[in-house]
């Protein structure tokens, strides 16, 4: 029952993914259009929904908790992430230009176009909660700890990257959780309105990977081995040495962590590969054929892995 649950979940998904390559290949969306959708999500919907998802949720002791330990255990694995990408790197000998982009992306998931999206439709309001906490620490090290793998031996500047740390999606999940926090919440009107803006978020956020798939050079992507290493690593390696782990302490210490904050930190650890990567490489004057190439390739390969971790993560479920 709950394998066909999954598999319905990845399958809407999919179609649509694939309404956004039909649409590409008809001329629907162009390159340029494309890339306008992408800041639609970013700039529009996405806080729309992040901002207003928290004033749908009543404050309980649990789900305090719960945030707390989604922002410490946010925190753990996606250093645990860059870790990983950073011994997987050494061990491979790559040259210092392609392991800084292949440990930025072991850290940096498509936590938000797909990521989101999958925790909406399998945890509801309380996932979209820590699934947000997850994404504002990602955004943190992002451009912070991020910038100084792309730029290693460069000044990191914390008042250069203050602006682009406190996007307006990091601004929409502080406010959103503050309101949650004193138990605020919001009009109808505006939940009517930019809730319901909030809501189309999966919808074009699954639309923008179909053409960020159709529009990608997939022949010259798929002869880059290390592309295939990254992905091991991202979808399979890392969301299964996580549940290993979370499986232990929930054993040991039953009832200590709350198991649908592990559910959606692994699922967020899951991901494939950022797609604001490539953007952010491009500015800092990197390669960005090479980031292409790992959110092609990694995405394509979600396809497969993500109804894995996903039946797995009964190992962690909260009991």
């Amino acid at each position: 029952m709950a394998q066909g649950i999954v598999i319905r979940q990845i399958a809407l998904l999919a179609i649509l993914v694939l309404t956004g390559v039909a649409a590409s290949r008809m001329k629907v969306i162009s390159a340029t259009s494309k890339d306008f959708l992408a800041r639609i999500i970013f700039y529009v919907t996405l806080p729309s929904l992040l901002f207003t998802n928290f004033s749908k949720i009543d404050l309980t002791p649990e789900l305090l908790s719960g945030s707390l330990q989604a922002l410490l255990l946010s925190l753990f694995v996606l250093l645990f992430l860059l870790f990983m990408g950073w011994l997987i790197s050494k061990l491979a000998g790559m040259e210092s230009a392609h392991a800084a982009i292949f440990r930025l992306h072991s850290m940096l998931g498509n936590i938000v176009y797909l990521g989101l999206p999958l925790i909406s439709t399998r945890f509801g309001k309380e996932g979209l909660l820590y699934g947000s906490i997850f994404i504002l620490v990602s955004n943190i090290l992002m451009w912070t700890v991020g910038v100084a793998v792309v730029t290693p031996g460069k000044s990191f500047s914390i008042r250069g990257n203050l602006l682009k740390i406190l996007n307006i999606n990091t601004v929409a999940i502080i406010s959103g959780f503050i309101l949650f926090l004193f138990s605020i919440k919001l009009p109808s009107l505006i939940l009517d309105s930019v809730g319901a803006l909030g809501g189309t978020t999966t919808y074009l956020s699954m639309i923008y990977i179909g053409s960020v798939l159709y529009f990608a050079d997939g022949r010259k992507m798929l002869r880059n081995k290390n592309v295939y290493l990254l992905s091991v690593n991202r979808l399979l390696v890392v969301p299964f040495i996580l549940i290993g782990i979370f499986a232990l302490l929930n054993y040991f210490f039953p009832s200590m962590l709350n198991g649908n904050v592990l559910s959606v930190i692994v699922m967020q650890a899951a991901m494939p590969c950022m797609v604001n990567v490539v953007i952010m490489v491009n500015i800092l004057g990197k390669d960005d054929d090479i980031a292409t190439a790992n959110v092609f390739i990694s995405t394509i390969l979600s396809v497969i892995t993500l109804p894995l971790i996903l039946m797995s993560l009964k190992w962690i479920a909260a009991t």
